[in-house]
């Protein structure tokens, strides 16, 4: 015990005193919190988008036959691709497939889901009935389902609203004038917060930068180091357990990004003025999960090759792309299939979504589980890597 503890004021003095290794990862990840939260704080979305839409029709036809909800099908089909101009990705769902349908707009399959109720149809006839008489109008309303704090949800409720307008005048080509019949009326899916500013969008994400970070600067570049010349070897072949160098070297990596945890907050609440819940012991709990993660990771990368100047050149090549894929800076949504495989098998992504719901910024676009089980993944198969490199080279 004693030997760790050694291992770990000596790695932890090592790093304190190198002012690179400070300022990649101490300072670096406020400067980039900063320069995002000032650059993009007023970021606007213009241009067109393909929302992903399901429409379940559960409305029955009227006594006279009129079947405006089958109208209404045909509107968003109009709408939809692949028609010329269009806005959607129309997919349809019977009635009893609506448990179903709910679930792929939680978990990101679908952005909304709209329901025409079962008196769709005698709703509007009485709508156009009252009005043709003079009588204030009453509108038929249709359910529309979406994920508030998920940006392609929440834009795809918003295009939804948008097109009312040219809906009700599809529907109404057959009484022959146009007039507000229908309206959305919008249930939202999933806990509701507040919608999140871009500071609190972030904040949780520059909190995985800084321990993905160190984990590819203070992990693997050091172990690659010792293993060029032959530090390990020579701690190998002195009484000192290799467990204790183990040990203590994993544990002034892990001070350091506990460090990183409060300084990154602090300067978030502070600072910049987010609103995130620096309280959740959810969320302390899984920074503790991916620091492991990400600090297995770097002793893979450093057990992977021997060169010092190999090492760093393979932990910058590896995190700008994984950092991008991983929707810290920006929203991810209809990416094409052969981006989202890098996104599915990208840690960042997952750690990312379950600190934001911890932090009461937006709910996981995915199932927890499986922000824990793929990270999970990445740990086992980088422990198990390093364990059977260590154990050749010994050998």
């Amino acid at each position: 015990m004693k030997a760790l503890w050694e291992f770990f004021r000596v790695h932890l003095l090592s790093d304190l005193r190198n002012r690179r290794s400070i300022f990649w990862v101490v300072i670096f990840p406020i400067i980039l919190f900063s320069m995002l939260v000032l650059t993009f704080s007023n970021l606007g979305v213009k241009g067109s988008i393909d929302f992903r839409i399901i429409i379940i029709n559960e409305a029955r036809a009227t006594n006279k036959g009129l079947d405006f909800a089958d109208d209404l099908v045909k509107a968003f089909k109009k709408l939809s691709f692949p028609q010329k101009d269009a806005m959607f990705t129309l997919k349809i769902m019977n009635p009893n497939e609506k448990a179903l349908a709910i679930k792929e707009i939680k978990y990101s399959d679908a952005d909304a889901l709209i329901v025409i109720p079962p008196e769709f149809n005698s709703s509007l006839a009485r709508s156009l009935l009252m009005n043709h008489f003079g009588f204030g109008l009453s509108q038929a309303v249709v359910d529309v389902y979406y994920v508030p704090n998920r940006a392609s949800s929440s834009l795809a409720q918003g295009a939804l609203n948008g097109i009312i307008g040219r809906i009700n005048s599809i529907l109404t080509e057959k009484v022959g004038y146009s007039l507000k019949a229908m309206s959305f009326g919008s249930r939202t899916i999933g806990a509701i917060m507040k919608s999140p500013s871009y500071t609190n969008f972030v904040a949780p994400g520059m909190l995985v930068i800084a321990t993905f970070m160190t984990g590819m600067f203070l992990v693997a570049p050091k172990l690659s180091y010792m293993r060029y010349n032959h530090i390990l070897k020579r701690y190998a072949s002195t009484p000192v357990d290799m467990k204790s160098f183990l040990f203590g070297f994993s544990l002034s990596r892990l001070f350091v990004m506990i460090l990183q945890y409060v300084g990154l907050l602090l300067f978030a609440i502070l600072v910049l003025r987010a609103s995130v819940n620096i309280f959740s012991w959810q969320a302390f709990v899984y920074y503790l999960f991916s620091c492991t993660v990400y600090t297995a990771i770097g002793f893979a990368l450093g057990f992977m090759v021997s060169s010092t100047t190999a090492g760093g050149f393979l932990s910058s090549g590896i995190t700008l792309p994984l950092e991008f894929l991983s929707g810290i800076y920006f929203p991810l949504f209809n990416l094409p299939w052969y981006i989202n495989v890098f996104v599915y098998i990208n840690p960042l992504w997952y750690s990312t979504n379950a600190l934001r719901q911890y932090m009461g910024v937006s709910m996981s676009p995915i199932p927890m589980w499986m922000n824990i089980l793929i990270p999970g993944i990445w740990l086992m198969a980088s422990v198990e890597f390093s364990l059977l490199k260590s154990f050749k080279e010994r050998g």
